[in-house]
């Protein structure tokens, strides 16, 4: 069972994922960067996107 510290890391995880993808990068780039599938980095990317505009309305 993965513990607080797992889920931290998970969601700078995909904030990481988000902001590379801001900047322009392609799906397949951030996914080699972040050492995730193509699959998984779209649903990492749509978190930290959610994860961001939280940070930003606060």
């Amino acid at each position: 069972m993965s513990g607080h510290g797992a889920h931290l890391r998970g969601q700078n995880l995909a904030k990481r994922c988000a902001k590379l993808r801001r900047e322009g990068l392609p799906l397949t780039e951030v996914a080699q960067i972040a050492g995730v599938t193509r699959e998984q980095v779209a649903a990492k990317i749509k978190l930290g996107e959610r994860l961001l505009s939280l940070e930003e309305h606060q």
